[in-house]
């Protein structure tokens, strides 16, 4: 008999609890502080979700040609360890369009993506025909002395110098023990007969040991795509 009672107690104590947590329960939603709390959940979710939705339109409309500079019989310069310059250009010139798939929604185009000859007057239609936002050629220098070394971009119309300024700028953001060059006024083919926004980047003298050490480094070829791709999202965005 004891027995029931104590179950009886027990059961109504509980019941007693359970309506005090309801009835706090209640009070807590009539002054806001849950649905506060699942708003500011929702809105930090929406956040997010707006976040990656604009990273993953960065750049969308735009059009990109990376142009790796030499390719097939035209090999380029060639270093003392044993560096072509045609495979550099191209390496780096993929490694550009992968970064910028990756963090943008451009249209990237190479005006090469193997080791054929392209001529000079097709690179530039290639160009002109997808009315390019930008026109970038990948290119390393070479001298007949091997004590010239540097990194140089170059631009041929006044209008695209600040273009050059700011890829170079960008270039040696990142602490690149290098020999700064600067930005130059450059006669090439690729930049004189083109009407879009041009510019060519010699990324080092290949005919330099040092240079040529640096050039063909995982980490040169890393940090340089990033920076390249932070000044062209900088310039295009």
């Amino acid at each position: 008999m004891n027995r029931k009672k104590k179950k009886k107690m027990r059961n109504f104590l509980f019941l007693i609890i359970l309506m005090i947590l309801v009835g706090l329960i209640i009070k807590l939603k009539d002054n806001g502080l849950i649905n506060n709390k699942e708003n500011s959940a929702h809105a930090s979710t929406e956040n997010r979700n707006k976040k990656n939705t604009s990273s993953e339109k960065l750049l969308t409309g735009k059009t990109i040609v990376i142009d790796a500079g030499h390719g097939g019989k035209d090999i380029g310069a060639s270093g003392q360890r044993g560096a072509i310059e045609k495979d550099l250009t191209l390496s780096m010139a993929k490694n550009i369009q992968n970064e910028l798939n990756n963090r943008t929604g451009a249209t990237v185009i190479l005006t090469r993506d193997d080791d054929v000859k392209i001529s000079l007057a097709d690179r530039v239609k290639i160009s002109e025909e997808s009315n390019a936002d930008l026109f970038l050629s990948i290119h390393f220098d070479a001298f007949f002395t091997n004590e010239v070394e540097g990194i140089t971009s170059y631009y041929n119309k006044k209008s695209d110098e600040p273009l050059a300024a700011l890829i170079h700028d960008y270039i040696f953001k990142n602490g690149l023990d290098a020999r700064d060059r600067g930005v130059s006024l450059g006669d090439y083919y690729v930049l004189r007969e083109n009407t879009r926004p041009s510019i060519l980047l010699e990324l080092g003298y290949i005919s330099n040991s040092t240079d040529e050490a640096r050039m063909t480094s995982d980490e040169f070829q890393t940090n340089t795509t990033t920076s390249i791709v932070d000044g062209i999202i900088d310039y295009l965005k």
